[in-house]
Formats: structure tokens, C-alpha cells, sequence
């Protein structure tokens, strides 16, 4: 009879032990499976990392971020496919957007910014009266660059053939284009705002969260094996950095003060864009705005894959939920409100 009972709570366990290695750990519920995470690092710089970095979050949730320095998008794409970068967070939303539809498995987790204040400007004499007037005009841009585009198309007209487009790799060149007068209207990412407001012969008409509000700028990805096999480290991640984003809303200054210090730049350059309202820091995945980004980049054509990939396989929320859930329960009693209306927001954008 023991011999039988014994035999039974074996077999008991071990179907139990393949059960558990059939279920894929989706949320992150345990110790992070890497210390470290390569992140890919532009020049602008990852203003949560950095608090995270400064004020010890990360060693709190046990993990390090290494910055794998990039300087161009195409660099930080390349280095996810060759497995030299884990993670990229300042690269739009239409860049993961177009790798996804050229067959790179990416999942988007997160965010970095819902909008930036990228500015629409033009010679001083011009005068704006809305996104229209960029009809049978030059624009230094990239037509894929939804914001614009996408409210155009819901206008009813045809963005790629009705409008010109002076594409560069280097933005500056895209000032120096209305500068010159190649082109009639420009607009820039939002590390140029301080070029662009020092510039005497150009003006700011607008920005682009003005014509298409939370638009979705720069979103959190990594391929999508890295997720599914690391989603304790994922969850940490987020955690430092939502305790970051945490920190930001209530120190604004020291933040200022910290970007100076480390991004080794003038104070008036780092304000031009910190202090600018319609910069948005913000870690929430914004699904909903992901995947109307997909569908404008999509009936513009500029998605090669569109109709055969279902972009919601390519945004995880739950590790984010997971990630403020446990964030609001040990942290929360510091700032309330602020885990309050993070709740609400995933609530409108996830769901």
C-alpha cells in the first residue's frame, strides 16, 4: 500500500512539473531571469532609466541596464535581430510598427513617451491655418510618420502622392531645408526643439500631438522570444521605471538638474523639451493607440505585411499591469493619486 501511495504522489508531481512547463510565465511571478538588460541608448537619452539608475530603483527590483550606444534607428533594429540589444525604447512607434510588418517578432510592452513636442515649422512668414495646408506643398519628413498623415487620410486625401516629401536620415537637414527654402514645411523629433526655437528664420507652427493627441511616440520593444522568456526581468524593469515615472511627477527640477549632468548638455537644450507641456513621459503600452497607428500605416500602404499579421499578437499589457499593480500595492501609499490615474489610463487605452 505505501509502495502504491508513493508511486502516486510521484506521478502526481511529475504531471504537475509538465503542466508547469507548458504554461508560459506571461505575467512575471518570480525572481528576474537576467541582472542585466542591454538597452539601446540615443543620444536624447532614457530620462526614466536614468532616475532609476540615480536614485537605486534598479538594484531594488536586483537587475542592472548596460546602454548599448546607437546612432542611428536602423542600428538599434539590427542590434535586437543580432541579439546585441534586449531592449529599444526610443525609436516611434512607426519604426517597430514597419519591422513587424517586414516579419521581425517584436512585442511592444511598454512606453516611453505618448507624445513628444514634435514641432511642425516652416520660414517665418508662413502662416498656418491646419494640417491641410500641407497639401500640394514640400514637407521635410517621412511620410510614415502617422501623426500627420493618418489625420490627413481621415480628411480624404492621398498623403503620399498629394504631398511632396524631402526625406533625410539627418533631421537637422530637414531644418536647413526650409531654411533654404527646399522645402515649405518641416518637422523634427523632439531632441530638435531647441534647434528649431534658435533658429531666426524658421517659426513653430504647431506640434504633432497637436493634430493627432496621443498619438503613440516612442514605445518599449524586444523581440518576442526575449519577452515570453524573460518576463520576470521584463516586470522589474518596468517597476524601476514606473517608480521613476513616479519620481519624475514630483521632481521636476532634479530631473532637469540630472539630464544636464549626465546627457552633457546645455540647460536651455534639455529644457527646451522638459519643460515643454506636450512632452509626455509615460510608461502605459497604449494599445489602442498602437494599433490605430498600424491601421493609418497600413492603408497608406507602407506596411508590407499588414493584412496577413494581427498586431495585437505584438503588444503584451499584462506585464505592465503586473508591473503597477505590485508598484501601486508597495509604493502606492507615497503617491496615490498618481497610481490612481495611472490605473484609470491603462483601463481607457488597454481595454
Amino acid at each position: 500500500m505505501k509502495k502504491g501511495i508513493i508511486i502516486l504522489i510521484c506521478l502526481t508531481l511529475l504531471l504537475g512539473c509538465v503542466h508547469g512547463a507548458k504554461t508560459p510565465n506571461t505575467q512575471g511571478t518570480g525572481t528576474p531571469e537576467l541582472t542585466e538588460v542591454r538597452l539601446a541608448l540615443n543620444p536624447s537619452g532614457h530620462i526614466f532609466n536614468l532616475i532609476a539608475e540615480e536614485q537605486g530603483y534598479l538594484v531594488d527590483e536586483g537587475i542592472s541596464v548596460v546602454y548599448v550606444e546607437t546612432k542611428t534607428d536602423a542600428e538599434v533594429f539590427e542590434g535586437i535581430r543580432n541579439g546585441t540589444i534586449d531592449v529599444a525604447s526610443n525609436s516611434g512607434t512607426n519604426l517597430p510598427l514597419q519591422y513587424i510588418s517586414e516579419g521581425m517578432d517584436l512585442t511592444i510592452f511598454g512606453g516611453y513617451l505618448i507624445t513628444g513636442c514634435m514641432p511642425i515649422f516652416a520660414k517665418t512668414d508662413t502662416e498656418w491655418n491646419g494640417i491641410e495646408d500641407l497639401i500640394g506643398k514640400t514637407v521635410a519628413c517621412e511620410p510614415n510618420l502617422y501623426a500627420i498623415t493618418g489625420p490627413l487620410l481621415d480628411k480624404g486625401y492621398d498623403p503620399l502622392n498629394d504631398i511632396a516629401w524631402y526625406d533625410t536620415v539627418d533631421q537637422e537637414d530637414r531644418i536647413k531645408a526650409v531654411e533654404n527654402g527646399e522645402a515649405d514645411f518641416g518637422l523634427v523629433g523632439t531632441a530638435l526643439n531647441y534647434a528649431v526655437n534658435t533658429n531666426p528664420d524658421i517659426k513653430i507652427l504647431t506640434y504633432a500631438c497637436d493634430v493627432l493627441p496621443e498619438y503613440s511616440c516612442c514605445r518599449v520593444e524586444a523581440l518576442t522570444s526575449w519577452v515570453n522568456e524573460n518576463p520576470n526581468t521584463v516586470k522589474a524593469l518596468l517597476k524601476a521605471w514606473i517608480r521613476a515615472m513616479a519620481y519624475y511627477d514630483t521632481h521636476h527640477e532634479e530631473t532637469v538638474a540630472l539630464a544636464v549632468k549626465r546627457f552633457h548638455q546645455n540647460e536651455d537644450y534639455i529644457r527646451a523639451y522638459l519643460d515643454n507641456p506636450r512632452f509626455d513621459l509615460d510608461l502605459d503600452p497604449m494599445k489602442k493607440a498602437v494599433v490605430r497607428a498600424w491601421d493609418y500605416m497600413g492603408r497608406l500602404g507602407l506596411l508590407e505585411k499588414a493584412k496577413q499579421i494581427d498586431i495585437n499578437d505584438h503588444i503584451n499589457t499584462d506585464l505592465y499591469k503586473a508591473a503597477l499593480d505590485e508598484c501601486q500595492k508597495q509604493y502606492g501609499q507615497d503617491n496615490p493619486k498618481f497610481y490612481e490615474e495611472l490605473q484609470a489610463q491603462y483601463a481607457r487605452n488597454n481595454q
